[in-house]
Order: structure tokens, then sequence, then C-alpha cells
């Protein structure tokens, strides 16, 4: 039987990971190159706006913008005591977003900041969670980026 009482939880967690990492929060609300040197956002700009806690963008704004939506899927049993699935999150920026001033783009930036934040670490499931691939994506002619997944393993 699957339980899936500690899905709210974790995703709350990883939201809460996202939230707490200031240079996340600049990259997805300031759209200059140098968006480090600007002001922290408030989160209640950022929560659905920027950084979506499911898979999808309700709907883009006619205004350029950076976002990262968060997935989990593909939960199956492993044994009778674990489940697995896996953790995704999609960093999606306009290409003309893409340029900063930190020898790096951006969307490269904020998948380099989930996988500190993500990779090796507990408090989601038992165990560490383990990184399991990367590719970029596209979602339209404007907007590109890179989606990042993780593996979680919990109890049932």
């Amino acid at each position: 039987m699957s339980r899936f009482s500690g899905l709210s939880k974790d995703r709350l967690e990883v939201l809460d990971r996202l939230l707490s990492d200031t240079n996340i929060l600049k990259a997805v609300v300031h759209n200059d190159t140098s968006f480090l040197d600007k002001e922290i956002p408030n989160v209640d700009d950022v929560v659905y706006k920027h950084i979506y806690p499911h898979r999808f963008i309700p709907k883009t704004a006619d205004e350029k913008k950076t976002y990262i939506t968060i997935s989990f899927g593909k939960f199956r049993p492993v044994g009778t005591a674990f489940k697995s699935g896996f953790v995704t999150f999609n960093v999606i920026t306009h290409q003309d977003l893409y340029r900063t001033d930190y020898g790096c783009m951006r969307v490269d930036f904020i998948i380099q900041k989930i996988d500190e934040l993500i990779n090796q670490t507990r408090g989601m499931g038992i165990g560490k969670v383990e990184f399991s691939n990367s590719d970029e994506i596209s979602l339209n002619t404007d907007y590109h980026g890179m989606y990042i997944t993780y593996k979680l393993c919990d109890f049932n």
C-alpha cells in the first residue's frame, strides 16, 4: 500500500530551501546581469510568481521573467517498507535574461545553487538525496532552460 503523507512535507521542505537562498531569489526576480548586487526580494514577490511548488507555470507574463518549477513523481515501491521517487526542478528563463556578470549563464547559476541546497542532503525521505540527471529544455521560441532531477527514498 502506498502512503503519500510525506509528499506535502517534502514539497514544503524543498520550497523552504529554495526560499532560504537569497542568491536564488535575486536571480529569479532581478533581470539585471548584476542581480547579486540588488536587494533581497520579499518572499511574497517570489512564490507563485517566480517559484512554483508544482510542475507548471499557470500563465507566462508579458514581461521577461525567470521561473523555477518543482515536481515530484515516478514513485515506486521498494520492498514493503520504502518507496522511491524523484524531485525535478525546471529552471526556465527568457532568452534575453541568460547573460550575467558572473562568468556563467543565469540558468547555470540557479542550477548550481539548487544542487548545493539539495544534492547529498538529508531531510526528505530517508538517506541522502541523490543527483539523477539533468538536461536542457525549451518551452517555446523565447523561454529555455534546464531541468535537474534528484532521487528520493522514503518510508511508506
